[in-house]
């Protein structure tokens, strides 16, 4: 069974260790010796954590946890459009186990209740692609150099 737990200051070397753990295989491509894949890694890390503060910060921030240990980080953030997951990350270890499904299961049950739409980003190469497409979104474009995809809200 999964939990969700808000993130605290406390969960960055866990959040570095996720980002490094998920992201690795990507930037192991460029080919660099491990130091400087290592200092490239930890560069993005605080990139990309500093642009998702700037950008969402009403965004909700999740640890999680699967039978108390950290497995993963969901963050969404309700905008006038409807629900943007913004981030959804799980250990390579946990993947493949229903964890994805169930945090967008989750989110998805709350979207419904409001009538309101989900969307997400995904890198094109990403296989979480064939999760999303099996809860109803749907590709919508490119966004950058992400599919932007969308689960419309059901109308009753």
């Amino acid at each position: 069974m999964i939990e969700l737990r808000p993130e605290v200051e406390a969960d960055e070397p866990f959040l570095r260790h996720l980002f490094t753990a998920v992201r690795s295989p990507e930037f192991a491509m460029l080919g660099l010796p491990p130091a400087q894949l290592e200092t490239m890694l930890g560069m993005q890390f605080n990139a990309q954590r500093m642009q998702y503060r700037g950008s969402y910060p009403e965004a909700e921030w999740h640890i999680v946890e699967r039978g108390g240990e950290a497995v993963g980080r969901f963050c969404v953030v309700r905008e006038p459009e409807g629900w943007l997951v913004v981030d959804v990350a799980v250990l390579p270890g946990a993947q493949g186990q229903g964890i994805g499904g169930a945090l967008l299961d989750g989110l998805i049950e709350r979207a419904e209740a409001e009538g309101s739409d989900v969307r997400l980003q995904v890198r094109p190469e990403n296989p979480a692609r064939r999760l999303y497409a099996r809860k109803g979104f749907v590709e919508t474009g490119m966004d950058g150099i992400d599919v932007a995809m969308r689960r419309p809200a059901k109308v009753s």
